[in-house]
């Protein structure tokens, strides 16, 4: 890589570097160490390297002062073979200019560094995360969950959407508010928590009605993701939302605990991919006794609210799901693969196992499902 002398180089922290003693033939070793990666590098004098030029790379000196520095201590041709190697195995990077910035959210350093590892650009996967914009309906369970942790990833901006208020049983998810906050909207308090974290995510509180297109189109219309936490809407907004994010191509992750078991998926986004009616559907088709499942999913959607009392669960089941939902979002955000792209994320709380189950478009889906000319799907 071409050096230029009025760059500033960082020494990554989450690198761990030794220098191991000079062997018979007068070669040093210095290893270079993160969770991913292992370097090792042979050579005379190593540990000048180490003493003289490491503690230089701060990110506040540019190259050019960096060998003023170091005078005749080593040759310009050692330096920037030195250099040269660091950059090339992304060891050091380009400082920042605002380096306040960063120490201000120095909590979000070990998760930068592991971008890193993974190849991206420090200022890219940040300016990724700090650009998205996701909508999150419920926020009884696995939504909060997965709101929290959409902060704590540096998630620029969440819409908080419930219009329901806080129950005793949601005590347990909503940390430190106590009995005085039950009956409060579980909005405010979700955005309270957010706040809190440093002040990366902006929220944005919803809690009017849920139960009609023309309230929630609006929330989808600005948004790069839908998340619906299933465990806590109303069977009726689930579906409204799969069909509306189908309508207006916003991808859909829906997920929810319920007794022993967690779900997350599948993705809905892709035009010949399943939906989530279409899981809905088969799920109920393949039950042991499909048309009592069926029996209770209409009358659900008939009530138009959620039923907690109808979704025996742990807390522990609402925040894996949540955890999941939010690492989907995450490496969605950033162009990685994600699980449960047409996939179903099983989690099978008394087993310890997780499973993918590939979802199958139902044909005749009345949401996704594109009629032919002749009338027929």
């Amino acid at each position: 890589m071409k050096l230029n002398d009025g760059q500033r180089l960082r020494l990554l922290e989450h690198v761990v570097i030794n220098v191991m003693p000079a062997d018979c033939s007068g070669e040093e070793s210095m290893i270079f160490n993160t969770t991913r990666r292992t370097l090792r590098v042979q050579g005379q004098a190593l540990h000048n390297v180490e003493n003289i030029v490491l503690p230089l790379l701060d990110g506040d000196r540019t190259i050019g002062e960096i060998r003023d520095a170091i005078g005749e201590q080593l040759t310009d041709s050692s330096l920037n073979q030195c250099l040269e190697f660091l950059m090339d195995n992304r060891l050091v990077e380009e400082s920042l200019e605002n380096t306040d910035d960063l120490d201000s959210r120095a909590y979000l350093l070990p998760q930068i560094s592991l971008y890193h590892e993974l190849g991206f650009d420090q200022k890219d996967a940040r300016k990724h995360l700090a650009n998205a914009r996701i909508a999150v309906f419920g926020l009884g369970g696995s939504g909060l969950i997965a709101a929290i942790n959409l902060a704590t990833a540096g998630i620029g901006f969440v819409r908080l959407c419930d219009d329901a208020c806080i129950l005793p049983s949601d005590s347990l998810m909503m940390s430190g508010s106590g009995l005085n906050k039950i009956g409060a909207f579980r909005g405010v308090e979700a955005a309270r928590q957010i706040e809190a974290i440093g002040g990366v995510t902006q929220t944005e509180i919803v809690t009017d009605d849920l139960n009609d297109d023309a309230t929630i189109n609006p929330l989808l219309a600005d948004v790069d993701l839908v998340i619906v936490a299933t465990d806590a809407v109303s069977v009726n907004l689930a579906y409204r939302l799969n069909r509306l994010c189908l309508k207006m191509q916003r991808p859909l992750l829906p997920g929810g605990a319920a007794g022993i078991e967690g779900n997350v998926g599948p993705l809905v986004f892709a035009k010949d991919g399943p939906c989530y009616l279409c899981y809905r559907m088969r799920s109920m088709a393949c039950s042991k006794f499909p048309e009592a499942e069926l029996a209770v999913e209409q009358l659900l959607n008939r009530e138009r609210l959620s039923q907690p009392r109808l979704r025996e669960n742990l807390p522990i089941g609402q925040m894996l799901v949540g955890s999941y939902m939010a690492l989907d979002a995450v490496k969605m955000m950033l162009g990685l693969p994600i699980a449960t792209d047409g996939k179903l994320l099983h989690i099978d709380l008394l087993g310890t196992k997780l499973t993918h189950n590939v979802v199958l478009k139902k044909p005749g889906c009345p949401h996704c499902s594109v009629k032919t000319g002749n009338g027929k799907r």
